[in-house]
């Protein structure tokens, strides 16, 4: 089951949207028009770039965050964002070029028995856990997926009949977003989540890690407790799930010839035709790129044959027949010599890691299915962390939320 609530949301004022949204997920992206006279740096920038300011020193930190809840406040009192009157629950819908996708975006209870599939960097959950303590606020929502249900399903459909509350349009696609401020209407939602079976988390496991170490530091030391975490409900039927690669930066060349060899008892080995690059799109296939040399690697059927033989994926062959065995590679959270790209610009910068070291030696995983995801969630497997790239990435400062101190 999951336990929804309306919040009080934060959102830009329209005539600044353009500038104050994040609009794409890379963190190089620069949002907005900001060489007009006046123009104000996107909402990512404004207030969570101070919080990572280096060397982290505790009087840095501190000032970062007073700047920061400083920022936001003026935002507000100078109308540049709006604030709620009333709790809402919202209908998202993000159009991209090819296909639409549609969910319910509202406040979650920490302690729903969410079904997660994914490792942590210990790092990043540190400095969500520091950030989330001292603003309180959230930027962008946890994703989490669940079974097709008719209840959502028609309420959502009921909502879009309505012309959008908000509308934003930018290169990464046109965002729209529905109230939902009845309260029998809210009332017949969160009723409906509540008899939703299982719920998977899709995409958000740092920032719900971090959100939970907080909720239990706060509960034990007597503090407000921010029990709730911004999160969007898409059904399994409306998630798309990309590719999520590899790159290994070794800290002295590697041997062609020992690699191969190496290899050779795990998995089948064909150089690519006309060296073209290898994105596998069927299970058990692998690219890696080496020396200027693409190839095809497959599994054979001794990596994946166990009890487990159903969520034993790529991601896990990959980690336990080549990272671990070969390169040494551990703890993929914290080894510095693996990197990772995911979603559309995977390949450019897979290709700017190999230019930038030319020992670097890439790898290429088929995307995991939706089935996967939720079967390894179901089992209970833990797959490395950046294991899936999965849409939709929502725009940073479409809606925010900040919760109350006091």
């Amino acid at each position: 089951m999951a336990k929804i609530s309306p919040f009080r949301a934060i959102h830009p004022n329209p005539f600044y949207a353009d500038q104050l949204v994040f609009t794409k997920p890379q963190a190089e992206s620069v949002a907005g028009n900001t060489t007009l006279p006046g123009a104000l740096p996107p909402l990512k920038t404004l207030l969570e770039t101070g919080a990572r300011q280096r060397p982290e020193t505790p009087e840095g930190q501190a000032m970062a965050y007073e700047d920061i809840n400083a920022t936001l406040a003026h935002l507000l009192e100078s109308e540049r964002l709006w604030l709620d009157r009333t709790p809402c629950i919202y209908v998202y819908e993000v159009t991209h070029p090819a296909y639409t996708q549609t969910g319910i975006w509202a406040m979650t209870a920490l302690d729903d028995a969410i079904k997660t599939h994914e490792l942590t960097f210990q790092e990043s959950v540190r400095r969500l856990k520091n950030y989330r303590e001292h603003t309180g606020l959230e930027g962008s929502p946890i994703l989490l997926t669940y079974p097709p249900e008719p209840v959502i399903a028609n309420i959502i459909t009921e909502a879009k009949q309505r012309y959008p509350d908000v509308r934003f349009e930018s290169s990464a696609g046109i965002h729209q977003l529905w109230k939902i401020a009845q309260p029998e209407l809210i009332e017949r939602l969160v009723n409906a989540f509540a008899n939703v079976s299982d719920v998977y988390l899709a995409d958000g496991h740092h920032r719900k890690r971090s959100a939970e170490l907080l909720l239990a530091e706060q509960i034990s030391n007597n503090k407000p407790a921010y029990d709730t975490i911004s999160a969007l409900y898409m059904s399994t039927a409306e998630l798309k799930i990309r590719q999520y690669n590899r790159v290994v930066i070794p800290e002295q060349p590697v041997s062609k010839e020992w690699l191969f060899r190496q290899l050779l008892p795990n998995f089948y080995m064909q150089e690519s035709f006309n060296n073209k690059p290898v994105q596998p799109a069927e299970e058990r296939r692998m690219g890696m790129y080496m020396d200027g040399i693409w190839l095809n690697l497959t599994a054979k059927p001794k990596t994946y044959v166990s009890d487990n033989n159903a969520t034993t994926l790529d991601v896990s062959i990959l980690q336990d027949y080549i990272l671990a065995p070969l390169f040494n590679i551990r703890d993929p959270r914290t080894d510095q010599r693996l990197r990772h790209t995911g979603g559309e610009k995977a390949k450019a910068e897979m290709e700017a890691l190999i230019q930038a070291h030319p020992y670097a030696i890439g790898f290429t995983l088929c995307p995991l299915t939706v089935d996967q995801l939720t079967r390894a969630a179901d089992a209970g497997i833990n797959l490395p962390p950046k294991s899936t790239w999965i849409d939709p990435k929502v725009p940073y400062g479409l809606i925010l939320y900040q919760h109350e101190t006091i």
